[in-house]
């Protein structure tokens, strides 16, 4: 139980280190905060967060529990004792944080800064500079200030920033001005733009590679037919997470990209019809590519949640799988509930207000989260003045990326700029 504190009780608790022990329940106060211990946790008032000891005892912070050059954790959880406590009087409030004696002799400090990190998940996200995503539609997208960016502008930290912030929150940018005039693996602009944001991620079709109209293709892809919304890899058990289509070339009439926020989709699909959201949470769809030398094949849920968290108890939806040309047969098991479902969500994706299209122009590029924004392509024709004898009139060069080392490189010029102002 809490007691009302009078001024002289607080100068008193302040002075006399006696009375921030109370019987069983004990009370401190310092100018940051009061506190109140019990048998399993610590409380700290201005924080409205209570610490059990076990997890402050884990998560001592001192050289003898973190190495002091590689900060790495130098005990295993499992190591502490499952009845860990404070010894008598061994809690103190300072200036600055709380000291911790502990029964089993090891003294820790925990800096206010620190339990204020960690009192919450919001806090801890904001301490790790987390960027959380924004669901658009065609208008909102069409309004982002960020959607374009120039390219010299990702050589300074700033514009660096700009762009993962843009790519983390929307999924979807264009970067104009890219160079186009080198076309091979080795030395075209493509692979420079990519590791300014992270490590390329290879595949069996290499690290880089071209899209561009090719006779009897075994991609449909590497045609001039109009190619559906769709994710790339999902026959893998991990699909690449970042894509970006360098375009190095495009003289050809038609050929319009259209992307979409499968994110939003889902979202108001949860929203509307909850029966149709869980269904597709829940059932497995088989996609493959058994072809040209190679056998892929996974199941992936159309909607994938994160577990449930403080923040988001139902669980987020963390990932969409949405490949209809790579789709393989669904298992005979497929609940009936599951087709009008998902022919609910397909109409969803390809109405109007929610597709955004741009035809792109040479040396544009376009980086899009392939686990969320869906993309398409409409059929192109040549135009005849504009063919030339062995050459494609329309070429994008393309390669996949991971989320840390992007993610990675966004917190970090966050935390600098931060310390900098």
């Amino acid at each position: 139980m809490f007691f009302k504190l009078t001024s002289k009780t607080f100068l008193r608790t302040i002075n006399s280190p006696k009375s921030r022990f109370l019987g069983r329940k004990t009370l401190g106060i310092r100018n940051w905060s009061t506190f109140t211990s019990d048998d399993t946790s610590l409380t700290i008032h201005s924080l409205k967060a209570s610490f059990p000891y076990i997890w402050l005892r884990d998560s001592c912070q001192t050289p003898e529990c973190i190495h002091p050059t590689t900060l790495q954790k130098l005990h295993r959880t499992s190591d502490i004792p499952l009845d860990i406590r404070p010894v008598h009087d061994g809690v103190q409030l300072t200036d600055d944080g709380i000291r911790v004696v502990w029964t089993d002799g090891h003294e820790s400090f925990f800096h206010a800064s620190f339990l204020k990190r960690h009192s919450s998940p919001g806090n801890l996200t904001s301490f790790h500079k987390d960027v959380e995503q924004k669901p658009w539609d065609n208008s909102s997208i069409s309004k982002a200030r960020h959607l374009f960016v120039p390219y010299e502008s990702l050589k300074t930290s700033a514009g660096l920033l700009t762009a993962i912030t843009q790519v983390s929150q929307a999924g979807l940018m264009f970067v104009t001005g890219v160079p186009n005039k080198e076309t091979s693996n080795e030395t075209c602009e493509l692979r420079t733009l990519a590791q300014i944001f992270g490590e390329i991620r290879p595949t069996f079709y290499g690290e880089l590679w071209d899209v561009m109209n090719v006779q009897n293709s075994h991609n449909i892809a590497y045609t001039n037919l109009d190619l559906g919304l769709h994710m790339d890899l999902l026959y893998f058990e991990h699909p690449p997470r970042y894509q970006i289509l360098h375009c190095l070339r495009n003289r050809v009439k038609g050929g319009t990209s259209i992307f979409v926020d499968a994110l939003h989709a889902a979202s108001v699909l949860r929203d509307t019809h909850p029966a149709d959201f869980e269904v597709l949470t829940k059932t497995p769809v088989a996609f493959h590519y058994i072809n040209d030398g190679h056998h892929l094949h996974r199941e992936h849920p159309t909607i994938e949640l994160s577990r449930p968290t403080a923040t988001s108890p139902r669980g987020s939806i963390s990932h969409v799988n949405y490949s209809p040309p790579f789709q393989a047969p669904l298992p005979l098991s497929t609940p009936p509930e599951f087709y009008p479902a998902l022919r609910r969500f397909a109409a969803m994706l390809n109405a109007p207000e929610n597709t955004y299209k741009y035809t792109l122009r040479e040396g544009d590029a376009v980086f899009f989260d392939n686990r969320r924004v869906l993309h398409a392509r409409t059929a192109f024709s040549d135009i005849e003045d504009q063919v030339k004898e062995g050459e494609t009139n329309r070429w994008l060069k393309g390669c996949y990326l991971e989320a840390d080392a992007m993610l990675d490189r966004g917190r970090v010029i966050r935390t600098r700029s931060e310390s900098t102002s």
